[in-house]
């Protein structure tokens, strides 16, 4: 009996070290595949190699607000994953500093992999570069790269973390953005009711769904193309101001639209009803137009009222709830 105990105990004890040394005991490391989905083309952004203790770490880094020159504000403060990593009815995210007001919309995070430029106006084509923005923009986390290495390598959790994860005594800027690297390449989204269609051949689509699913090739997925809905170009679609240094913006991908309101660089619309609308009727036209904003020679896409309802009913059908709602690392 007295045997018994001892050994319950031994397990106890065991399992308490296993969840304090959340990276683990040892320096052996668990790879992640990268996640091609069959209906994706080839990877464009070759990361670091991805491990689901680097995830983890970098998720970690992800969600903490220690990172910011204030404390408050975390890259996930922006980039919340019940809103496909956006930030839903927010149409510009105060920083540190209100003060200091960015101008651009915060874009959605997925698959990241794929995109061959980052930003709205497609400035970098080097993901590493997103997050050392995000840290010392005094319109976001207006920190230096310099005080948040300093932090991390004053913290003991942490100090111990990336000890686990990469065997290193100090952290360096290149650790603390390698991780958080590969936290962001994780992020695949490919698991929506259109994907089942196209993959798995599950087709529950409704009439109105295939129908917009139709008309949506015919009208938008010359720019929106493929299925990651988006054909990496930039393009003057007519929605720059006078303080937009640029006139071509990023074509996002369309994928998890439905819960990433608002819309646009500048977050001008709140609802798919208003951008809709705003392609069949309030398209201006413009000197450097792009062409394909035009029909006829008339600026706009026209589409009827029920057209309109029909892409928005398809464009709902690229909602990935388990992305949204569970665990992305997959």
């Amino acid at each position: 009996m007295k045997k018994n105990k001892i050994f319950v105990f031994a397990i106890l004890i065991f399992g308490l070290l296993i969840a304090v040394f959340a990276f683990g005991l040892s320096t052996i490391k668990t790879d992640v595949a990268v996640r091609r989905p069959v209906n994706f083309p080839a990877i464009v952004q070759q990361g670091p190699a991805l491990t689901v203790e680097g995830v983890t770490l970098g998720q970690k880094l992800f969600d903490d607000a220690l990172l910011s020159k204030n404390g408050k504000v975390a890259c996930a403060s922006c980039h919340n994953q019940t809103d496909g990593y956006a930030s839903k009815g927010i149409k510009i995210n105060p920083g540190v500093n209100e003060a200091i007001m960015g101008t651009k919309n915060t874009p959605a995070l997925m698959n990241l992999q794929w995109k061959t430029s980052f930003f709205r106006d497609g400035r970098a084509t080097h993901l590493r570069s997103t997050a050392i923005n995000a840290l010392t923009s005094p319109a976001e986390m207006g920190e230096t790269m310099e005080n948040v290495v300093k932090k991390l390598n004053a913290s003991p959790i942490y100090k111990h973390y990336f000890k686990s994860v990469l065997g290193v005594d100090t952290i360096k800027e290149s650790d603390m953005t390698g991780v958080i690297e590969q936290y962001l390449l994780s992020l695949v989204s490919a698991n929506s009711r259109y994907d089942k269609l196209v993959v798995k051949q599950e087709n529950t689509f409704t009439p109105a769904e295939l129908d917009g699913m139709k008309l949506f090739k015919e009208k938008c997925a010359t720019c929106h193309s493929g299925d990651l809905f988006s054909d990496e170009s930039l393009r003057n679609i007519g929605t720059a101001t006078a303080n937009d240094p640029v006139q071509k913006f990023k074509v996002p991908s369309l994928r998890n639209i439905e819960v990433t309101a608002p819309y646009f660089h500048d977050g001008r619309f709140q609802t798919l009803e208003e951008v809709m609308q705003h392609y069949a009727t309030g398209v201006q036209e413009e000197k450097h137009l792009d062409p394909l904003m035009k029909t006829n020679g008339k600026a706009g896409i026209p589409l009827t009222d029920q057209e309109q309802k029909k892409v928005i009913a398809f464009l709902k059908t690229l909602t990935d709830h388990a992305f949204i709602n569970k665990m992305t690392l997959q």
